[in-house]
C-alpha cells in the first residue's frame, strides 16, 4: 500500500514538529509550507494522502483542495485549522470531498494517526476500485467486439427475472430493440404475449440449487420476424455474480429452405415412382371395367338401368382423370420453355379468372423486366391450383391479392420473378406447413368439399422442372401467402 504523504502548512514549528510525528509511524513524508508549492510538489511526489492547514497565506486549504480534486479524484485530504467555522467544514467536508477535518491544536495523535492510515486505506481501495473498473471496461468492450462482429443474434438475460442485459446490433436490428432499461427478453421476443415464452429454455440451463448446466442447443421458427433459427442457449455468471442466460441464435432460414428443396426433391422422385406405377395399373384395370359397361349396356333391356350405366362411367372418367394426374406426377413432363413475360401472362390469367374470388393486381412499371423462360401453359396450370387453393380456404369469398417483383436470393446468387399470391382465408397450421406439398394432403376443414390433394404436388413440380421454387408463409387464423419464384431473364 502506497505511504506517500503531503504535509502544507505555513505555520513552520506546526511543519516540523508533525513531520517528525508522522515520519515515526512508518509514512513517506514530505513538508511544503504553503499551496503553491503543493501543487508544484504534486505530480513528482503523487502522495497518496494530503494533511493541509485550512488558514494559509496565499492559496488557502479549500482552494488547494478543489486543484488537487482537478488532477486526482482519489488523494485522500486531510483538513487541519485553529479558526473553524461551520461553513468552512462543510465546504471543506461536503462539496470538496475532504476525507477528515481536525481543529488545532490536536489533543490526540492516535486518533489523527488512526485517521491518517485509514485516508490511506481508502485512496488504496478507490485506486484499485479504478483499475478494476477499467479491466471491467476493456473487457466489455472486447466481449462486445466479438459479439458484435459475429454473424448471429446475442442477447444477455437474467434467468431469474427475464430482464435483458445485453444484446448485440444483429438482435437490436431484426427484433426492433431500441435499448430501453427494464425490458423483459419475451417482451421483445414474443411480443404478442404478456407472459414469459412458453418455449423457453431457462429451466433447462441450470439445475435445482441453480448452478449453470451444460448448454443446450435446439432450432426454433419465430412467427413474429417470420425466420428460423439454431440456438445455443448457456446459463453463465455475470460479472456481477448473477447467473444469465447467453443465447447465440444462427438464422439458418435461407439453408433451411434449401435443405427442405433437396428433402422434397427426394421425395417426389420416390412419389412420381410410385404413381406412375398405380395410374398404369388404375388405367389398365379402368378400361377393363369400362368395357364390361358397355358391354353391360349393349345386353341389358331395362332402361331404367340406363342412369346406373351413366354414373358408372362418369365414376370412371373421374378416375381416368385423376389417374392423369398421377401420371403427370410421375412423369414431370419437362416444360418447353420459351420468353415469357410473367407480367402480361398474369394480367392475361386474372382477366380469365375462374377461382371465384375477386383477385386485386397492380401490374407493375412496363419498364421493369419481368421476363422468364418458361413454358407458358404450364405455369397458367400452376397459377391455377394455387388462385383455387387460395379461393377455397375463403370459401368462395373475399379477394386474392396479387403482387409481382424481382427478387435477388443471395444463396444461389440469381435474380428471381417472384409472384405473391395472398387470401384471408383460414390460414395453414404451423405443423401442417412442411406437409403442403404433399400429395393428398389436404388443410382443409372437415365438412368441406375436397378436390384430388394433387394441385400444390404438380404446382411443385413444376417450379422445381423450371429451376424455381414456391415459399408458403401463413398463420392460422390470418390467411396465407404463396410465393412463386422462378429465375429471371436477363433480356
Amino acid at each position: 500500500m502506497d505511504n506517500r504523504l503531503l504535509i502544507v502548512d505555513d505555520d513552520s514549528d506546526v511543519l516540523e514538529s508533525l513531520s517528525d510525528l508522522l515520519q515515526d509511524e512508518g509514512f513517506n513524508v514530505k513538508a511544503v509550507s504553503c499551496g503553491e508549492d503543493a501543487l508544484k510538489e504534486f505530480p513528482d511526489f503523487k502522495p497518496a494522502v494530503i494533511i493541509t492547514d485550512m488558514l494559509m497565506s496565499g492559496m488557502n486549504g479549500i482552494d488547494l483542495l478543489r486543484e488537487i480534486r482537478k488532477i486526482s479524484v482519489h488523494v485522500q485530504i486531510i483538513i487541519m485549522t485553529g479558526y473553524a467555522s461551520i461553513k468552512n467544514v462543510t465546504e471543506a467536508m461536503s462539496n470538496n470531498g475532504a476525507f477528515a477535518y481536525f481543529q488545532k491544536p490536536i489533543m490526540d495523535f492516535k486518533i489523527l494517526f488512526g485517521t491518517v492510515r485509514q485516508a490511506f486505506e481508502k485512496e488504496w481501495l478507490l485506486r484499485e476500485n479504478y483499475h478494476w473498473d477499467e479491466r471491467l471496461k476493456t473487457a466489455n468492450a472486447r466481449f462486445e467486439t466479438i459479439f458484435e462482429n459475429m454473424d448471429a443474434i446475442i442477447y444477455v438475460a437474467d434467468i431469474e427475472t427475464y430482464e435483458l442485459i445485453y444484446a448485440n446490433s444483429k438482435f437490436k436490428k431484426m427484433f426492433g430493440y431500441d435499448h430501453k432499461h427494464g425490458l423483459k427478453c419475451w417482451e421483445i421476443l414474443n411480443s404478442l404475449n404478456s407472459w414469459p415464452c412458453t418455449f423457453c429454455t431457462n429451466a433447462k440451463l441450470v439445475d435445482k440449487q441453480g448452478k449453470p448446466l451444460d448448454p443446450y442447443t435446439w432450432e426454433f421458427y419465430n412467427p413474429n420476424v417470420k425466420r428460423r433459427f439454431s440456438i445455443k442457449d448457456q446459463a453463465v455468471y455475470w460479472h456481477d455474480g448473477r447467473v444469465v442466460k447467453l443465447e447465440i441464435a444462427m438464422d439458418i432460414t435461407q439453408h433451411y429452405q434449401l435443405s427442405r428443396e433437396l428433402e422434397k426433391s427426394r421425395r417426389f422422385q420416390a412419389i412420381g415412382v410410385l404413381a406412375g406405377g398405380i395410374a398404369h395399373d388404375l388405367n389398365n384395370t379402368l378400361a377393363a371395367i369400362l368395357g364390361n359397361i358397355n358391354l353391360a349396356q349393349l345386353i341389358s333391356s331395362d332402361p331404367a338401368s340406363e342412369e346406373y350405366f351413366v354414373a358408372a362411367e362418369n365414376g370412371i372418367m373421374q378416375a381416368k382423370t385423376l389417374s392423369g394426374k398421377l401420371l403427370a406426377l410421375a412423369r414431370g413432363d419437362n416444360p418447353i420453355k420459351s420468353k415469357v413475360d410473367m407480367r402480361e401472362l398474369l394480367i392475361n390469367f386474372i382477366k380469365d379468372n375462374i377461382s371465384g374470388s375477386e383477385v386485386i393486381f397492380t401490374p407493375p412499371d412496363e419498364s421493369i423486366n419481368f421476363n422468364i423462360d418458361a413454358d407458358y401453359d404450364q405455369i397458367r396450370t400452376v397459377l391455377s391450383n394455387i388462385f383455387l387453393n387460395a379461393s377455397e380456404a375463403m370459401d368462395m369469398k373475399g379477394s386474392i391479392k396479387v403482387d409481382l417483383r424481382r427478387q435477388n436470393n443471395t444463396i444461389k446468387n440469381a435474380e428471381y420473378v417472384v409472384t405473391s399470391i395472398q387470401d384471408t382465408g383460414k390460414g395453414i397450421p404451423a405443423s401442417d406447413i412442411e406437409k403442403i406439398f404433399d400429395p393428398y394432403f389436404s388443410s382443409k376443414f372437415h365438412g368441406q368439399e375436397k378436390g384430388t390433394g394433387l394441385g400444390l404436388s404438380i404446382a411443385y413440380s413444376i417450379i422445381k422442372k423450371h429451376g424455381g421454387h414456391i415459399d408458403i408463409d401463413s398463420v392460422e387464423g390470418e390467411g396465407t401467402k404463396v410465393d412463386i419464384c422462378i429465375p429471371a431473364l436477363s433480356f
